[in-house]
């Protein structure tokens, strides 16, 4: 049997639509036990890129730098009711717009949190201690972009960044081999290249490329974007690139069989706001409408306080959920990943 020729079949729509909508129905994964021990804190909802995918540049959100110390406060509280693992990464925000990024992670790692990661656009980083941040206590930095040229960054990322990007590649990849960290650094690219396109970049090729190890990777391109519950569309994106509508797995109520996996995590936003998912937003994000939103968290003592106190408002909206009453924003998103809850 050729595998290779399945996966490229189901890979084109529509096959990929039916595929993903038997899965969802009759073959949703178990949920990892680590989903419910993940939390979510931005310290910046600020983001230097305007990437023609993301929400960000719609501009619904408040610009808000999360206070060191009220970052250590949820951050103690949050490993005291068990949470081990630990997200940086902003829905539409750039950890390293924030001056403290590195005494935040550091913060995280002394507090008791056992796996730290982010999402980053990668475009800061030069303006920090490449050492201090390989030996900060993050595990895993995953960098986005768009390919290894000036005119495809502009183009997708929509800002002239690049050489402060490639300034930052080149200093966090010298000093990780310098110093053999054990820190993964995967390149996860979102555009409209293939993966041979972009290794057959000048940067890729006299640079990068002798970098490439179990620790620092490329993966295949991200061609396919989601809606962000239909706030981007597709003449926002360039030609080869795609919004994810998938009709058949987004059939109500076929898409709603199983609980969502995003409604197991929980995150902070900078703000203060307590919100299930955390992934997505959409116009409704800090007002009254956000239907994923638990409570702000300076109403309260504590992170521990908020989440004990909303228990029975928390469990209600996965109950609701299973039950075909879903929060507004999951009506309307296709990011769905169906678990199966023993």
């Amino acid at each position: 049997m050729n595998f290779h020729l399945i996966k490229k079949i189901i890979s084109h729509q529509p096959l990929r639509f039916i595929a993903k909508s038997i899965r969802n129905i009759y073959f949703p994964p178990k949920p990892a036990i680590d989903i419910k021990k993940t939390i979510a804190i931005e310290v910046s909802s600020i983001c230097n890129a305007r990437c023609i995918f993301c929400a960000y540049k719609l501009g619904y959100r408040s610009k808000t730098i999360m206070k060191l110390e009220d970052f250590k406060k949820i951050s103690e509280s949050a490993t005291k009711l068990g949470y081990e693992y630990l997200d940086l990464t902003s829905p539409g925000g750039e950890l390293f717009m924030h001056k403290d990024a590195i005494e935040i992670i550091k913060t995280a790692k002394d507090v008791g949190f056992k796996h730290i990661g982010t999402f980053s656009n990668g475009i800061l980083i030069h303006r920090f201690s490449a050492e201090d941040l390989l030996t900060s206590g993050i595990a895993a930095l995953l960098i986005s972009f768009p390919g290894f040229t000036a005119d495809i960054y502009q183009e997708i990322f929509g800002v002239m960044k690049f050489d402060e990007f490639r300034k930052s590649i080149v200093e966090l990849l010298e000093t990780h081999k310098k110093i053999n960290s054990e820190v993964f650094i995967i390149f996860e690219p979102r555009t409209y290249l293939t993966l041979k396109q972009i290794k057959e970049s000048v940067f890729y090729q006299d640079f990068v490329s002798q970098f490439v190890s179990d620790k620092v990777r490329i993966t295949e391109p991200l061609r396919v974007f989601d809606s962000w519950g239909g706030e981007i569309r597709q003449k926002d994106l360039i030609k080869g690139m795609k919004v994810d509508r998938n009709p058949l797995k987004s059939i109500y109520p076929l898409k709603k069989v199983f609980l969502c996996v995003r409604l197991l995590s929980i995150g902070v936003v900078a703000n203060g706001d307590v919100r299930l998912c955390n992934c997505r937003y959409d116009s409704t994000i800090e007002t009254e409408k956000d239907s994923l939103c638990i409570d702000n968290i300076r109403n309260y003592e504590s992170f521990r306080d908020l989440m004990i106190r909303n228990e029975n408002k928390i469990s209600k909206i996965k109950s609701d959920f299973i039950h075909g009453k879903l929060p507004a924003l999951c009506k309307k998103c296709p990011f769905y990943i169906p678990i199966k809850m023993s």
